[in-house]
């Protein structure tokens, strides 16, 4: 699946390659370019965070009306966002698009010879290469099966006569600028290096502490504006707010079994993403969200609510008849309750069927859409 991602990746990055010559300064525009398209995303994830904000006392209203009824709880608070015009699943995509990026990268960064300089033909009969020599000179390298594009550069720089039976695929993996800033993209973060704490090493050891350090200050940073929006909520987080602090910590020990420029990336990543929201932050002032908040408002009521939305409410009518006791279907009257200890499997599989359709045409009619074709021909007020 990542390798589908990673084609049009590979192809963008040949592109900007192509022009700029240094992969380094190719994953730094890329990473722009896919921070930019994430702007409208992260603009109304934040929007909708601090609409929510100003249903804070709503909010804790029905927290405390509903503190012994879970489901309740969450069924009035959905109503109420719902009566707000306030899309749950909005700006979900940039935390997804950023996901998925990631992983494309990792395999672009890993394999520059497939995505950048397009010699997949030869990397086979250059591992092999590779391997004798390596055995020859009884040196073993750990990386060579799970990286051996990023293992091959690397020699056919230090030791070209090891492939000097193909030197054309010497001659451009030769003009392969992969260095940036004094180090070197397809290595290896370490702690101990081999060659000593040179500066090279220095600066690779380094990449994953900066991104520990962007990391950390960026979840400071929304942890603070939560706070100061939300109060209630952000101190009912709990044990979310140590697994915040926890996922920097993990970057570090990601960050060393990584190679070089996939920490470049994350970084400049982390470093934009901190930037773009101190900027949304500071740019939704309290006023400012009183006015977008009406208009969103409006918008969202007359658009209607979204699928996460209905597929909740379908969910919370579903619960409710279970726990009701079950359904009254027009035409044969047959009740079927939750504690029915008679009902057959087949006849289980039935109520379950006909409770999800019933629950179908009520959230149909709830929003003044078309009814399913295939629903059973009963009314849903007959649903006990």
């Amino acid at each position: 699946m990542f390798n589908l991602i990673a084609i049009p990746l590979g192809w963008i990055m040949r592109l900007i390659y192509s022009v700029v010559k240094s992969y380094g300064m190719s994953i730094l525009i890329f990473t722009l370019l896919v921070k930019a398209c994430t702007i409208p995303s992260t603009y109304k994830q934040q929007v909708a965070a601090a609409r929510r904000g100003l249903l804070s006392p709503k909010l804790a209203k029905i927290r405390k009306s509903y503190a012994n009824n879970p489901q309740k709880m969450q069924e009035e608070q959905q109503k109420l966002y719902t009566q707000e015009g306030i899309n749950m699943s909005q700006g979900c995509l940039g935390s997804i698009l950023t996901l998925v990026v990631l992983m494309g990268v990792f395999q672009v960064v890993i394999r520059p010879l497939t995505y950048i300089l397009q010699l997949k033909d030869d990397i086979a009969p250059a591992t092999e290469l590779l391997k004798t020599w390596l055995d020859s000179k009884n040196i073993t390298e750990q990386y060579l099966t799970a990286r051996p594009e990023l293992i091959i550069i690397k020699y056919a720089k230090s030791n070209p006569e090891i492939f000097s039976t193909m030197p054309e695929f010497v001659k451009k993996v030769a003009g392969f600028q992969n260095t940036f800033l004094g180090f070197d993209l397809g290595g290896q973060p370490t702690l101990k290096p081999e060659g000593g704490w040179t500066i090279g090493a220095i600066l690779l050891a380094s990449l994953p502490i900066l991104c520990f350090i962007a990391q950390i200050a960026m979840t400071i940073v929304s942890q603070r504006h939560m706070k100061k929006q939300d109060p209630e909520s952000a101190q009912t987080m709990g044990s979310m707010n140590l697994m915040l602090y926890l996922m920097p910590l993990m970057s570090i020990w990601i960050g060393f079994k990584a190679p070089a420029g996939l920490n470049f990336y994350w970084l400049l990543n982390s470093v934009s993403s901190l930037l773009l929201t101190l900027g949304i932050y500071k740019y939704l002032n309290p006023e400012r969200v009183l006015v977008i908040n009406e208009k969103e408002k409006e918008k969202q009521l007359a658009k209607g609510p979204g699928w996460m939305q209905r597929m909740m409410d379908m969910s919370a009518e579903m619960q409710n008849e279970q726990q009701n006791g079950g359904m009254s279907i027009k035409g044969n009257r047959t009740r079927y309750s939750e504690g029915d200890d008679g009902m057959s499997r087949k006849e289980r599989a039935e109520y379950d069927r006909k409770l999800i359709e019933a629950a179908r045409r009520r959230a149909a009619l709830k929003y003044g859409d078309e009814l399913p074709d295939d629903s059973e021909t009963y009314e849903p007020d007959e649903l006990d």
